[in-house]
């Protein structure tokens, strides 16, 4: 998914942005009478609530805080586990091997809305299941992330099509899904298409969380702004250019974890375990683009977390080894630091259906050569990254941590060589080329000033096109761009999730927004789907890493190293790369309650 992560991102900030930190004393968290909010910055506006419609960070941020999914991560524990959410216990596998009971949690609650009976919250069922997963699936709901379920459950595919053929508005009710099986209301049967070990990573994806039916009715084309969930917060103002608030769902199911890992009793991260969630009373999340003026709110104390830039790492932090860091004085007296290796991947990717760079593979390769990854990891980003050899982030089994593969290395001769066998030797009648970046803000523009330098050694011309977050997607969606700006957060952590950006049948408005083609590739993309990890995946996996190398649909870049600096009194952050937004968890030190003025 095209994301941000909780508290990671890396952002490139003015150097003054935090000169007078220590001058200007502690921060201050704000006197809020006795109340716990909680306060980060979303840096773009969310493009839609609804789950089934929702292929960004930014919307997955509200979504995955106002509702729930089935299955979760537990908060705490690494490897990252699945856990129940709105099921009681984990599916259970019967006989057959690929058939599973879910049996859903008892007594959960949607929030009160105009859209029941007296504008009271009804009690989930297995009917609100079994309409998710159709409406999941439905055409003309979900055109980007039905590829999640995508040939999962038995009868699935078919449906889709049936939505597809019927129009908008097909009434659910006439069409079962031969998988999907009602017991009652706390019991469903959902056999799969075969032995998967993934099928069960989707019901932690934000694009399935469980809506009600009458809510969807109720608000028709404007329920993707009104959210009406069973999750631990509840949308009480709507601010899409200005401030979002969520206020605590006070009959929220869930419990802070009580195991973790070694450690995290001794680090306090197990003071909550058993508590209700959320923790706090509600989270202020204020729309501020650039980053410097939410790095100033941050050193005042109205903010609770941000990001650690390029320019005041150097300042505020200090490397003791390869993989261990700590803040400096005074920043240490007054912040604590967070990192982690991120389960994303960054890359360059061509418009395969361009007449220019889309039709020619040598300009493509020359463009490859003539950046300098490592150099960009170097100065953009202080050393925090690792240049990608495959399209799977490090951490992941897949990566080029378990397969030999090459990748192409800053080589400008090369680039040059390579520019004359596209027909432009030396840039002599290459045309401009256009770039689209996701974001105006001032670290995407020193970005591309880095990359433009680069082509332009070679006789490559960069011209940047800077746009917002919500006008990037509505271009690269279309497939009305040359070369876009791009990465990925994974949705699960497997490889799949990463292979399947440059699956032909994944094409605009999907992830693969190259619309790279090969069939090859897709052949061992859908024979390495649903393996087992081991050396016979991993052999296609490097045969697929290799086509990906050699017709250069995307410019493999890096992996970072994500950093988040919080205040001293936020408590229970931990790194967690498979939840954009965990914000139930977190707690903040019990306010002084303001005393009245006699």
């Amino acid at each position: 998914m095209i994301r941000r992560w909780f508290g990671w991102a890396t952002a490139a900030l003015a150097a003054a942005v935090l000169l007078s930190c220590a001058g200007g004393g502690e921060p201050q968290r704000p006197d809020d009478g006795g109340r716990k909010i909680l306060r980060i910055a979303r840096r773009t506006e969310y493009k839609t609530l609804d789950p089934a419609g929702q292929f960004d960070s930014a919307s997955a941020e509200i979504i995955g805080n106002v509702y729930d999914t089935l299955l979760e991560y537990h908060y705490l524990k690494r490897p990252y586990q699945l856990v129940p959410n709105l099921l009681a216990t984990m599916p259970e596998k019967q006989a057959d091997g690929v058939t599973y009971l879910f049996t859903l949690r008892r007594g959960v609650r949607f929030i009160d809305s105009p859209a029941f009976p007296g504008g009271v919250g009804r009690e989930l069922t297995i009917d609100d299941i079994i309409y998710s997963i159709k409406r999941f699936a439905d055409a003309h709901v979900n055109a980007k992330s039905y590829i999640l379920m995508q040939g999962v459950i038995v009868g699935l595919d078919e449906f889709r099509e049936a939505t597809r053929t019927h129009g908008k508005g097909m009434d659910y009710a006439s069409r079962d899904v031969a998988g999907l099986r009602r017991i009652d209301d706390h019991r469903l049967e959902v056999r799969f298409t075969g032995p998967n070990p993934l099928a069960l990573y989707p019901l932690a994806a934000t694009p399935m969380s469980i809506v009600a039916r009458e809510a969807v009715e109720h608000y028709g084309d404007d329920f993707g702004s009104n959210p009406v969930g069973t999750g631990p917060f509840v949308l009480v103002q709507n601010d899409r250019r200005g401030t979002v608030v969520l206020a605590k769902n006070r009959d929220y199911h869930g419990s802070y974890p009580s195991e973790g890992e070694s450690g995290h009793r001794e680090a306090g991260l197990l003071d909550a375990g058993g508590r209700q969630l959320p923790l706090v009373d509600e989270v202020h999340l204020p729309l501020i683009e650039e980053s410097q003026p939410a790095m100033l709110r941050f050193r005042k104390g109205a903010l609770d977390l941000h990001t650690v830039d390029r320019d005041n790492f150097i300042k505020m932090v200090e490397r003791l080894d390869a993989d261990s860091f700590r803040l400096k004085p005074p920043y240490s007296e007054y912040f604590r630091m967070s990192w982690e290796e991120a389960l994303t991947c960054e890359y360059i990717a061509f418009n395969m259906r361009d007449p220019l760079v889309g039709k020619n593979r040598a300009l493509r390769q020359a463009m490859a050569y003539a950046l300098d990854v490592e150099e960009y990891i170097k100065i953009m980003l202080n050393g925090r990254g690792e240049s990608l050899a495959t399209i799977v982030p490090h951490p992941i089994a897949g990566s080029e941590r378990d397969i030999d593969v090459s990748y192409y290395r800053y080589d400008p001769e090369k680039a040059r060589a390579k520019l004359a066998e596209a027909g432009y030797p030396g840039g002599e009648g290459l045309p401009d080329i256009y770039f689209d970046f996701r974001s105006t803000t001032k670290e995407m523009r020193q970005g591309f000033e880095f990359i433009r330098y680069q082509l332009a050694s070679v006789g490559i011309r960069a011209v940047a096109r800077f746009l917002t977050f919500s006008a990037y997607l509505q271009r690269v969606e279309s497939g009305n761009f040359q070369v876009g700006s791009s990465g990925w957060f994974a949705d699960y952590p497997d490889a799949e999730n990463f292979y399947q950006l440059l699956y032909s049948k994944n094409g605009p408005p999907g992830p693969n927004m190259s619309s790279f083609a090969d069939a090859e590739y897709d052949r061992l993309y859908e024979e390495s789907r649903f393996m087992e990890n081991g050396p016979e995946r991993f052999a296609k996996f490097k045969r697929m890493a290799e086509i990906i190398r050699d017709e250069v649909p995307v410019i493999l870049r890096f992996n970072q190293l994500a950093f988040s600096l919080y205040q001293k009194w936020l408590r229970n952050v931990v790194g967690h790369m498979m939840n954009d937004a965990p914000y139930k968890y977190l707690d903040l030190e019990q306010p002084a309650v303001r005393e009245e003025a006699p």
